[in-house]
């Protein structure tokens, strides 16, 4: 391992899509980064279904022709069996420039993206953990490190933080203590990998199959030519009353067998791994960004694994705090401003996607809920519209473009925070989300635009020519002003 410098200008904790993200771009844009991982990369990990919005941000990364080499399994659509009805969306259909995505080993695609990082100038040392963060008042100052091999350890100081060390969320655990568990979501997966199995025939590559089962819901995700992952979804509540009547494997079996469908493209299939288990992942953090830090990825938050948004949500948010830092270091808009941008940004479009997902785990919904849904999220106009005009709406969520979109052009300003407070909770006590409009989008192809009109607090990110924040012009005593109105609340 190379020495670690006892100071960099900004220290990220994680070598995940969002450290690899966020660390990059602010390389890429001439700032110091140190990175520190405690695994070494390639380590496993689960995930491997990615929304078409990571493309553009591969490419904004320069990472285009190294995600192409790696000839990852293409991901043209989405094939639902869901509430007993079966319907497809198709991404190459989409009016965009983005029109499909991959299925990944998560250990190739992460390590791709870390090894682009240190490609990009950024200084990385991986099988390190931290074991303390230091403080100056609220501000994260200085982190103590260890080697996990050779045992060496150190402090590092720091002008900022990105954390982004995943489920172990080390500010939102040890020090904010602002991590919450959605009720409704405390789901547990169990998966496992197979060989031999089939492909649905839906007209378009790779599709990821997701279907709904008595106990749960099932993933049948291809990963390579002929391995698929499987998993099985159920309620935490529902999994350990299983287990008293059957194990583990015998719950996945029993539900692989009731859907026909994926019991036929398992018929000459092979479980060739052990059976994995993952519980209670669902949970955001009250606080996403403060003095000095970010949280990104799922040391923010995560959302149940059924939309695929895990990895959007990293990349994004790691994104989204780059251009954050790159203005506030260049001095262009205030480290308070910048800070109360990114946690509206990444509150909001984490509680769309939980509006969403909470659609599809009411069992009475069908699939005109879920594209009326879809509408009310990224739509303004509904008058007259018909359940099979809206299709488009929902195949445009799913992508997860529109959370990248509504970085650079969203009227989040009546979406405050006790607004969205009231979403989170009537989700954590498994209610369903009231049916409002959250969002105003421009056109519906995807683009870079800039449109200032519709600034958040009056700034908006940008990603060319340059990474950052745009200031639309409030002073800060304008924006102090507007945050303070009657109609803010």
């Amino acid at each position: 391992m190379s020495a670690i410098a006892s100071s960099t200008r900004v220290l990220v904790i994680g070598g995940g899509p969002a450290g690899a993200t966020a660390s990059t771009l602010l390389a890429r844009n001439g700032f110091d980064v140190t990175l520190i991982e405690k695994e070494i990369f390639p380590r496993y990990h689960i995930g491997e279904t990615l929304l078409v919005s990571v493309q553009p941000i591969i490419n904004l990364l320069g990472a285009r022709e190294k995600a192409d080499a790696m000839q990852f399994q293409k991901k043209a659509g989405v094939l639902w069996q869901w509430g007993g009805e079966e319907w497809t969306f198709d991404w190459t259909k989409l009016n965009c420039d983005f029109t499909s995505s991959f299925h990944v080993k998560r250990e190739r695609f992460d390590e791709m993206l870390l090894r682009h990082a240190q490609s990009q100038g950024v200084k990385v040392h991986e099988g390190v953990s931290i074991s303390e963060i230091h403080f100056k008042g609220d501000r994260p100052v200085s982190a103590d490190w260890h080697e996990e091999g050779s045992g060496e350890a150190g402090r590092i100081e720091f002008d900022y933080l990105i954390d982004t060390s995943g489920r172990a969320g080390i500010m939102a655990n040890k020090y904010l203590k602002s991590r919450r568990f959605l009720k409704a979501f405390q789901n547990v997966a169990v998966w496992a990998y197979w060989k031999g199995g089939k492909r649905p025939e839906t007209g378009f590559e790779g599709p990821l199959t997701l279907v709904s089962v008595p106990d749960g819901w099932i993933w049948y995700i291809p990963i390579e030519e002929d391995v698929h992952s499987v998993g099985l979804v159920c309620h935490s509540e529902a999994f350990k009353e299983s287990k008293t009547k059957e194990s583990v494997e015998e719950l996945y079996q029993r539900n692989l067998a009731a859907s026909p469908l994926i019991a036929d493209l398992l018929k000459p299939a092979d479980k060739v791994s052990a059976m994995y288990v993952e519980r209670d992942y669902s949970y955001s953090s009250d606080r996403l960004a403060g003095p000095g830090y970010f949280l990104s990825g799922d040391a923010g938050c995560f959302i149940d694994p059924l939309l695929s948004s895990g990895v959007h949500l990293a990349m994004h948010s790691g994104t989204m705090a780059a251009a954050c830092l790159a203005s506030v270091m260049r001095g262009e808009v205030s480290e308070e401003r910048a800070t109360r941008f990114y946690h509206k940004c990444y509150r909001a479009h984490f509680v769309r996607w939980a509006v969403m997902v909470s659609t599809f785990y009411d069992v009475n919904n069908k699939k005109e809920t879920a594209f009326w849904r879809a509408q009310t999220l990224s739509k303004e106009d509904l008058q007259g519209a018909e359940w099979t005009d809206l299709k488009p709406a929902f195949s445009t969520l799913m992508s997860g473009l529109i959370d990248m979109r509504d970085a650079q052009d969203s009227d989040l300003l009546s979406q405050t925070k006790s607004r969205l407070d009231t979403v989170l909770q009537q989700i954590r006590d498994n209610h369903p989300a009231p049916n409002d409009r959250f969002y105003r989008n421009g056109e519906e192809k995807f683009d870079w635009g800039r449109r200032p009109e519709n600034a958040i607090d009056g700034l908006y990110c940008t990603y060319e020519p340059k990474l950052g924040l745009v200031d639309t012009g409030p002073t800060e005593r304008a924006f102090a002003a507007v945050e303070s109105s009657p109609a803010a609340e």
